[in-house]
């Protein structure tokens, strides 16, 4: 191997791991609401599941328009300006949080986090933009396989983040996440930084035309609505699954705590809820166990990347039947969860439901980027737009619906099935893709087959 071929190796490598440290603190940024909700209502930063439901929807916003802002932008400015705006974007949010918890009074304070969870949104799925473009650049023909070990950090990251909320002392205050988060990211602005990166697509303008051609492609069509169902329902799991185990009452029936007495004491004063689960023994017991539920089921994503990452590269199983497949369990999964009456069935059956999650996202992400390969970046980045939308309405429904039926008590296990129905649609949708993939293959078979016979006889 020559020395330019080592260097470029190693630069590439040094942009793999960029690519794979921003996803890990996505990751880590994914699991930040499902940590620090149960938190913010019981401060009364979030009165109600209402205002969480709000606080994810104005999340959701930003998600959506960093997707239709950054792919173009990736495209025309390269990879580099967007993981740094993202990081930066990341940063002020973080420092936002931080601020408004340590010295805003909670009843002043609701407009200001909303903004920051706006901010928050922006700036975090930019960076998960920018970072999928980068490693299909490099990866090229395994670029599925890559995608999969790429949001293995995903997983990582979301099954770290309760770790790190859990191992801060119990009366460190809830700014120290925040600015825990904001360390991580400033490390990721500092490595975007200083490298060289692949040269933008499209450095002089965007192409219209071949954009319009991705929405003419049933395809993409259905890999984006079915995207859409994945992403909402994955996220719903990771920003509900801590609360629905801390306050549905047959659960905590089940761990021997009266749902009715903590309802009191955070009608009474949410300052006895708090010490309830920061000093009480059943109450550290069952936020330990929830987080914990929290951290496996980003294990249980990271095993189902890795899985599908050698069923992709090794064993070349076909991308349509494993999105399918992997869309069956998720919904299997989550059917037992939501059905549940024991803290432990919860538990494992989201860890299945995550395994079942695992290839969804990188393998859908990955298709994309072959419908329309000259803008490969805006087919992602746009794919993942659509998808992002999910989180409009899926997270937040769970909110309102537990608020609706429940009242100020709420309802978040009637509110999850929302979640359910998600999974199930995008099962179907999932279906119908494998069935119209395999007949177009087929299709192409039969085309092919008259020119080989007709270069065969001359």
């Amino acid at each position: 191997m020559s020395t330019n071929d080592r260097s470029s190796t190693g630069h590439n490598l040094l942009l793999l791991f960029i690519a794979f440290f921003g996803i890990f603190v996505y990751g880590l940024l994914t699991a930040l609401p499902g940590t620090v909700l149960p938190e913010l209502e019981r401060h009364q930063f979030l009165p109600n599941d209402a205002k969480a439901g709000t606080f994810l929807l104005i999340n959701a916003i930003g998600a959506v328009l960093a997707y239709i802002i950054s792919g173009p932008l990736t495209d025309r400015l390269g990879k580099k300006f967007t993981l740094f705006v993202g990081s930066a974007l990341v940063i002020g949010s973080m420092g936002g949080f931080a601020l408004i918890v340590g010295n805003v009074p909670a009843a002043g304070a609701l407009a200001l986090i909303f903004a920051c969870s706006l901010v928050l949104g922006l700036g975090a799925n930019a960076i998960v933009s920018a970072g999928h473009a980068l490693v299909g650049d490099i990866a090229a023909s395994r670029v599925n396989s890559a995608l999969n070990l790429l949001d293995v950090c995903f997983g990582l990251g979301l099954f770290v983040l309760p770790f790190i909320a859990q191992a801060l002392p119990h009366d460190a205050g809830l700014s120290t996440i925040f600015w825990v988060l904001a360390i991580f990211t400033a490390a990721l602005l500092v490595l975007v930084v200083a490298p060289r990166f692949p040269r933008p697509v499209h450095p002089e303008s965007f192409p219209i035309r071949e954009a319009g051609d991705l929405f003419l492609s049933p395809s993409f069509w259905l890999l984006a609505i079915a995207l859409f169902m994945y992403v909402g329902t994955e996220v719903a799991v990771g920003k509900w699954v801590v609360t629905f185990l801390e306050r549905d009452a047959q659960l905590l029936s089940a761990v021997g705590i009266d749902a009715a007495r903590l309802q009191q004491m955070a009608q009474a004063s949410p300052d006895s809820l708090t010490d309830f689960f920061k000093n009480d023994r059943a109450g550290i017991n069952l936020a330990d166990f929830a987080l914990k539920t929290l951290s496996f089921f980003g294990l249980s994503l990271m095993i189902g990347r890795l899985i599908s990452s050698f069923l992709l590269g090794v064993l070349r199983v076909g991308s349509t039947v494993l999105l399918m497949a992997g869309s069956a369990v998720t919904t299997i999964g989550l059917a037992i969860a939501f059905n549940a009456t024991d803290p432990e069935a919860v538990r494992w059956a989201v860890v299945l439901a995550g395994i079942g999650m695992g290839p969804i996202f990188p393998t859908s992400v990955g298709l994309a980027s072959v419908i329309v390969p000259r803008i490969a970046g805006t087919a992602m980045s746009w794919v993942m737009g659509i998808g992002f939308a999910g989180l409009l309405v899926i997270p937040p429904s769970v909110g309102y619906i537990s608020d609706k039926v429940g009242g100020q008590a709420g309802d978040v296990r009637k509110g999850l099935f929302a979640v359910l129905a998600a999974s199930a649609i995008m099962l179907l949708l999932h279906i119908i893709l494998a069935a119209r993939e395999r007949h177009r293959n087929k299709q192409q078979r039969v085309e092919v087959q008259p020119e080989v016979t007709a270069k065969a006889q001359s």
